[in-house]
């Protein structure tokens, strides 16, 4: 396994004049201004002032590279050494040259955008130009806050791969990485303990964030866990903290930061197993819950989804499913009431532990040894509710 980064998107979407107009070479002076969201347009960036000459040639420009070097959308109202830009698309227009957001700007929300006429394909002699731009934010108050983050449990494995963190309202698009903190016991920051990417890890609600360690780190024997080692080391504590200034869909802060401490301990390196679950069954003719009971906690995001009921013939059960005890129990209320009968719980493959191990296969996997056979799509294990 190694770390991927996202690349920018950059598309050049050529507007044709129709016209066969013959511009001066020379340009007006350049201005930077942010455009309204319009229909299906969301808002944008876009650099007037170019002149038909400029705007001609730069319709032939296909390197990402150019395009950066040329016009770059950063977060906040100052350059920061070794921040990502902002991916978009761009696009030459009769009037100048836009930039769009691959995801929209965040209303109340500053973004410096810089442009360098030195880089256009006949260079201009003037510096740069750079301007601060941000959408209104929307009119309320600081209403949103961080409700829960998981794993729950006071101890985690030192391999820990994911935390999902929940929020009471909407969020808007930014990522965690400029509002999320891992501090040691000592209050310091833990240097890039988290996927240095920042993608649009939300769920479809904007209401939980999956804040990804990087995976580069934690799994041993690659070279970022050489070089840096885990993010996190067995028996230490640790803290999150997140920032107020994450603002919610409304461009609002949030109401008040969030910080969570815990401990870490060993490694978990053992692949999930079934056999060690344990299932108590209801009375039939009732509609109490069924309880599934794991030795360990599961992961959050994917254990409310990757377990089902089958009944006789592999027909499903309807109910709904509560998590409890920090993830370690599964409960489940049928729609109807039970029946007497055989039961059978499956289990998706996709299941995990917060450390990546899955029903049969570890997440570190012994690359001197044989491979193991890929698992099945799904696992079963039966049960049955006694007759009254």
């Amino acid at each position: 396994m190694s770390r991927r980064f996202l690349a920018a998107w950059f598309v050049v979407a050529a507007v044709a004049c129709g016209r066969n107009a013959t511009a001066p070479p020379a340009a007006t002076a350049l201005s930077v201004a942010l455009r309204a969201a319009s229909g299906a347009q969301p808002a944008y960036v876009e650099v007037t002032g170019l002149s038909q000459t400029e705007l001609s040639s730069l319709r032939a420009q296909h390197d990402a590279a150019d395009w950066l070097s040329l016009l770059r959308v950063t977060v906040g109202e100052a350059p920061i050494d070794g921040l990502p830009p902002v991916q978009g698309r761009y696009a030459v227009t009769e009037s100048g040259l836009s930039f769009t957001p691959l995801f929209p700007f965040d209303p109340g929300r500053a973004y410096l955008v810089a442009f360098d006429p030195a880089h256009l394909p006949h260079p201009r002699p003037s510096g740069p130009i750079s301007s601060v731009v941000r959408l209104t934010a929307l009119a309320s108050s600081p209403t949103a806050t961080v409700t829960a983050m998981y794993p729950s449990g006071d101890l985690l494995p030192e391999n820990t791969l994911r935390l999902y963190l929940e929020f009471s309202a909407p969020m808007g698009n930014a990522g965690a990485l400029d509002f999320v903190r891992l501090l040691d016991e000592r209050g310091q920051d833990v240097p890039v303990p988290f996927l240095p990417l920042q993608a649009d890890f939300w769920n479809a609600e904007h209401t939980r964030y999956t804040l990804f360690f990087d995976p580069g780190r934690v799994k041993q024997g690659i070279l970022p866990n050489q070089q840096l080692g885990r993010p996190m080391s067995a028996g230490h504590q640790y803290t999150i903290e997140v920032s107020a200034d994450w603002h919610d869909a409304h461009g609002q802060p949030l109401a008040a930061p969030y910080r969570r401490r815990f401990r870490v301990g060993p490694a978990e390196t053992r692949p999930l197993s079934m056999t060690n679950w344990r299932i108590s069954p209801p009375p039939a003719d009732t509609r109490e819950p069924l309880i599934v009971t794991f030795p360990a906690a599961l992961d959050h995001g994917l254990l409310s989804r990757a377990i089902a009921l089958e009944g006789a013939g592999g027909t499903a059960v309807d109910g709904d499913v509560v998590l409890e005890a920090g993830d370690t129990r599964w409960v489940f209320r049928p729609r109807a009431s039970w029946s007497p009968g055989e039961y059978r719980l499956v289990a998706q493959s996709i299941l995990e532990d917060p450390a990546g191990n899955r029903i049969g296969r570890a997440f570190e996997v012994d690359m001197t040894r044989p491979a193991a056979d890929v698992p099945l799509e799904t696992f079963r294990k039966s049960f049955r509710i006694p007759g009254a």
